[in-house]
């Protein structure tokens, strides 16, 4: 790829991701505007659902700058009515004589975008951008799936360990990981933990201290139905679904504010993949975080649902072999590192589930 057509489209990657959290379950997309003289003369992105487009937000930046222009877009123009008008037809009335597209739009709904700009005289390069499918992985994985795409997130300890012994400070995560955590929260879908956490925990799972761009539902993967009734996660604060197996009594759960999901098994276990394409269909999810414990994580393994792991290691060790390792296990799955940084005393690394 020509330097300066890279250097536009990291300019749009870099303004689509803006949009995490606001936009979704819409894709999110940056749009540069660029004329002849290689000066950008707009830019915009999709600042949230159901407003404008990023090519409409360009547009307006650029004015009549845009006749002309080259558009460096993430993501294949739409060709569809939807709660906006298409910016394919948007991108022709301004006059945009060429338009490169990081990637095509999978969406059948909402795809062509590309032909039609062709066949209405503009130019058309695809340039298949690997980070821009990184960057829309979440919205391409739903569309071709009908699931949300899922981050397994946990804290251990330099040698492994997800707990600690008891009497110990059980947070093995420094705050400054803490507080990465809570500002993602804010911009998911949906928060997974198994029942053996909440026993353990007594978690409120819910977005403290950062700020929440949408309110994530609490799922709860309880087979048997034996959560406590004292549990922090009944108390109707947010949203709160319990997947759980069949045959369960939930008549005593009749006055608390949740809703229920009876999963079937497979081998042993309970199906995750009905809950995955519940939270699409229901609750419209693009994004799901699951946060423990290693049994949950073992069945999302089992089951090959998990597309990125974010992984919290402190410098503590602990070498106590009674205690839940999640080493072996992570050497199991088969991933890429995408991203590695420091936060205080902790090393988070993000990984790409192949």
């Amino acid at each position: 790829m020509p330097k300066i057509i890279s250097d536009f489209m990291l300019h749009a990657r870099e303004l689509a991701v803006r949009g995490h959290g606001f936009v979704e379950p819409n894709p999110m997309v940056g749009c540069v505007l660029v004329n002849d003289q290689n000066k950008i003369v707009g830019t915009g992105y999709h600042e949230k659902c159901g407003e404008a487009h990023a090519e409409i937000n360009a547009l307006n930046a650029a004015g009549p700058l845009a006749k002309g222009a080259t558009a460096y877009v993430t993501l294949e123009p739409c060709n569809h009515q939807g709660k906006t008008g298409p910016c394919a037809q948007a991108l022709i009335d301004a006059g945009i004589s060429k338009v490169v597209i990081g990637c095509a739009d999978p969406n059948l709904e909402a795809s062509g975008g590309g032909t039609y700009l062709a066949t209405n005289g503009v130019e058309v390069v695809y340039i298949d951008d690997e980070l821009c499918k990184t960057i829309l992985a979440p919205f391409l994985h739903r569309i071709r799936t009908g699931f949300p795409w899922v981050i397994c997130k946990w804290a251990q300890t330099a040698d492994g360990y997800i707990e600690t012994p008891e009497g110990e400070d059980p947070w093995i995560s420094c705050e400054g990981s803490q507080q990465l955590v809570h500002e993602e929260r804010g911009r998911v879908d949906a928060i997974i933990v198994g029942i053996g956490t909440v026993v353990a925990d007594n978690p409120s799972l819910t977005v403290r201290n950062a700020e929440a761009h949408r309110t994530p539902l609490r799922v709860i993967v309880d087979p048997t139905l034996r959560l406590p009734h004292n549990s922090t996660v009944l108390d109707g604060e947010v949203p709160t679904l319990i997947a759980h197996g069949k045959n369960v009594d939930k008549t005593a759960f009749t006055n608390y504010p949740v809703s229920f999901l009876e999963l079937p098994e497979v081998d042993g276990s309970l199906d995750l993949r009905p809950l995955l394409t519940h939270l699409v269909n229901k609750y419209d999810a693009t994004n799901v975080i699951v946060e423990g414990g290693k049994t949950l994580f073992e069945h999302i393994f089992n089951q090959q649902l998990a597309n990125e792991l974010w992984i919290f290691t402190s410098q503590r060790t602990i070498g106590n072999e009674n205690l839940k390792n999640m080493t072996q296990l992570f050497n199991a799955w088969d991933c890429i590192l995408e991203n590695k940084q420091p936060c205080g005393n902790d090393l988070v690394c993000r990984y790409h589930v192949k």
